[in-house]
């Protein structure tokens, strides 16, 4: 049985998680209740492994849309932009994620501290999703970019950072 969560350390201490169980049936009926305690949504996902893929499926997508945003707003200010003017932009059109809106105060101030889920940890699942992408035949050059730029933002003393200090990776020097 494995029971992968997804939420933050507020998530966690409210008992608002995002539980995915992998297993039999039979251990998620067994254990369903204790899932239903650590969170708001508890999931049965499939066999053994299927939950574990699913989260990392998920902070795959967390890596690739901080770093594309953070691409992205180091592009507007480099050509001197209004950030506002971005934002408003991009929160009226289909691209807006939430998670921009968290992370852009953590972007603009360089400030990382109290992390949720630190950098490296994140690099570590980004090691994780790459290996099970490439034994699927999978295409992971997108991945391996993002990857880059968390070794980079690592590289700068990032590590015990909130994941959203490798937007500090994007820009060399």
């Amino acid at each position: 049985m494995e029971a992968p969560v997804l939420g933050n350390k507020h998530h966690a201490r409210e008992g608002e998680l995002i539980v995915m169980a992998g297993g039999t049936p039979e251990q998620f009926e067994r254990w369903e209740a204790l899932f239903q305690s650590l969170g708001k949504t508890v999931q049965y996902v499939g066999s053994l492994g299927s939950a574990a893929a699913l989260k990392l499926a998920l902070n795959q997508l967390i890596a690739s849309l901080t770093a594309s945003f953070g691409l992205s707003l180091k592009l507007v200010q480099k050509f001197d932009v209004d950030v506002d003017q971005f934002m408003s932009i991009l929160r009226e059109s289909a691209l807006y994620a939430p998670q921009y809106d968290k992370k852009l105060q953590n972007f603009l101030n360089h400030t990382y501290d109290d992390p949720n889920f630190p950098t490296r940890h994140l690099l570590k699942d980004v090691d994780l999703m790459l290996q099970s992408s490439r034994s699927q035949q999978l295409e992971t050059a997108a991945l391996e970019g993002v990857r880059k730029i968390i070794t980079n933002a690592l590289e700068k003393g990032f590590t015990a950072t909130d994941y959203s200090s490798l937007v500090e990776g994007i820009e060399h020097g």
